[in-house]
């Protein structure tokens, strides 16, 4: 009994080590959002790096005019929890991090593939996301996503297109 409490207990303290720097959050992100065909997000992994009181903001046109919404975080998880006949994948293709103390604020490009071989994506976002260090873990208090508009390209960076960020 134990070794099965210190197992748990050193598991739990790996898991949070995980998302020790900004960068290794949003990568956690990405990662737990996607999956591969007849299965669905990593919801564990999802509900470790948001904050209990984030709040998720979407923005996209419908019908040519622009529309904005606002989540939960288990209201934007919601859909994710569902086994998906297609796979859905998130390709970060550039990031900038700023950082100061406990607080950091990431801008992300990711492009959006339901077969993750494709050569062009599916959609491509625009991301603000608000970070804040709680304990050793970074914690998801915001995320802005903004879909990109047609005729309008989001600028990738000194990313490429397809080369995902690990």
């Amino acid at each position: 009994m134990r070794r099965l409490l210190l197992t748990l207990l050193l598991l739990s303290n790996c898991a949070s080590a995980v998302e020790g720097t900004p960068g290794a959050a949003i990568s956690a992100l990405w990662s737990a959002l996607s999956n591969e065909p007849g299965s669905s997000a990593d919801l564990a992994t999802l509900k470790r790096i948001f904050h209990e009181d984030a709040v998720i903001f979407g923005g996209r046109y419908k019908a040519g005019a622009p529309s904005v919404r606002r989540s939960s975080v288990e209201e934007f998880l919601q859909p994710y929890a569902s086994v998906r006949e297609k796979g859905f994948h998130e390709c970060e293709v550039s990031r900038m991090v700023q950082t100061y103390d406990r607080f950091a604020v990431v801008y992300s490009v990711v492009e959006s593939r339901t077969d993750k071989s494709a050569t062009s994506p599916d959609f491509v976002g625009v991301n603000s996301i608000q970070l804040y260090k709680v304990g050793t873990q970074w914690r998801i208090l915001s995320l802005y996503y903004h879909v990109e508009k047609q005729g309008l390209p989001i600028p990738l960076g000194e990313g490429s297109s397809g080369k995902c960020i690990a």
